[in-house]
């Protein structure tokens, strides 16, 4: 028998249970979904709320509510005077920042004194970081406003002070003038790796799964020597080492299947979408090893499952899956190194990460390679 005859055979096995192979396929695609919104209703409650009155209205104080709400740590509402003080009260809010009447002639002189008001919540605990913002805003439309006056005063010319706020205005941007870059004397800058805009959670979780996943379609090792199939194959001059590399592959392109449609929902709009999907497929390769290795080795399907379930949320919380537990000691960062949870994650959170995705290969190969020589040790044809 050739090899794509064992690849067949293994899909047809998972196909004959329909209705299994549909529950895997949209499955892990719910979860993650719903994980997802849970995620994100739950980041949206981490914010410190705050509530802004306008005593009036016009371009300035909406400007400035606008780019406040744009803070990812601020949750931003605007109420009414009363209304702001009484959820302050009942503290449902961390503070109220009231915009005066008169702050748009104010800060179009220059000028920043009683402008705005802050009222504190009983508990407030967050009040100088509202205050930091909410400052640099005022100080922006002051300084611009200061700036403009000087020059529509010194010079006498028509549009001289829209010309000159405009252009004061633009020093703001990406940062302001006054913005401070520290670099330490004598040491080479080097490049850091570009952040993804990722959820580090949904992703720990995506590899306990594929993981675990694993550990459950490798057990036709097991399966194949209890039952005697592999004695059986073996009469017929089928080679091991053939039914083995078949069986891997088949089970291997099972479990890529069966995380597609969670992978592209989790991977999709990603701008390293190709890179992303490369090192998911060799942290499979990874795992399918692992998995394999540890079915060589035991007889019992009970134990097996037992010590696979133990092995997968021990080396997902050492590989970060959960927490980033590497960052509390230097103990647990040196063992985070030797689980592929740790790579996967490190090649996620990253900008190219070819050097993750060959070590996630080596682990499955040397886990693969071991496991076929523990088997032709001891003569097992499973």
């Amino acid at each position: 028998m050739r090899l794509w005859h064992f690849i067949r055979a293994r899909w047809k096995i998972i196909i004959s249970h329909r209705w299994q192979f549909l529950l895997m396929l949209l499955a892990p695609l719910i979860f993650f979904w719903g994980a997802e919104q849970l995620l994100s209703k739950g980041s949206a409650n981490l914010k410190v709320p705050v509530i802004f009155v306008a005593e009036e209205q016009n371009e300035t104080t909406e400007t400035i509510i606008d780019r406040v709400r744009k803070n990812d740590t601020l949750q931003v509402h605007v109420k009414e005077k009363d209304e702001a003080l009484q959820l302050l009260k009942q503290n449902k809010a961390e503070a109220a920042v009231v915009l005066t009447e008169g702050i748009e002639e104010k800060l179009k002189k220059g000028e920043i004194k009683g402008v705005v008001h802050l009222y504190k919540a009983p508990n407030a605990i967050a009040t100088g970081l509202i205050q930091e913002y909410v400052a640099s805003e005022v100080i922006r439309f002051a300084s611009n406003g200061k700036a403009a006056t000087y020059m529509a005063q010194e010079y006498d010319e028509e549009n001289m002070y829209e010309y000159a706020w405009n252009y004061t205005d633009e020093q703001w941007e990406p940062k302001p003038l006054m913005t401070v870059d520290y670099k330490i004397s004598g040491e080479k800058e080097t490049a850091t790796q570009t952040e993804k805009n990722i959820t580090p959670l949904l992703y720990g979780l995506l590899s306990i799964y594929i993981l675990l996943i694993s550990f459950y379609h490798h057990t036709w090792v097991m399966t194949e020597r209890a039952n005697g199939l592999a004695s059986r194959t073996g009469m017929f001059g089928v080679n091991r080492f053939t039914r083995y590399i078949g069986n891997l592959i088949g089970t291997m392109t099972v479990i890529m299947v069966t995380v597609l449609p969670a992978s592209l929902y989790l991977f999709i709009g990603d701008g390293s979408f190709v890179e992303n999907a490369a090192l998911l497929a060799g942290y499979i390769v990874a795992c399918s090893g692992v998995s394999f290795l540890l079915a060589t080795l035991f007889t019992g399907i009970s134990f097996y499952h037992l010590v696979a379930v133990a092995l997968t949320f021990v080396s997902g919380f050492l590989g970060g899956s959960f927490v980033k537990l590497s960052e509390l000691s230097d103990v647990l960062a040196r063992a985070a190194i030797y689980t592929p949870q740790h790579w996967l994650l490190k090649g996620l959170g990253s900008s190219g990460n070819t050097t993750e995705l060959q070590l996630l290969l080596l682990i499955g190969a040397g886990m693969i390679i071991l496991g076929l020589g523990i088997g032709a040790i001891r003569h097992d044809r499973a």
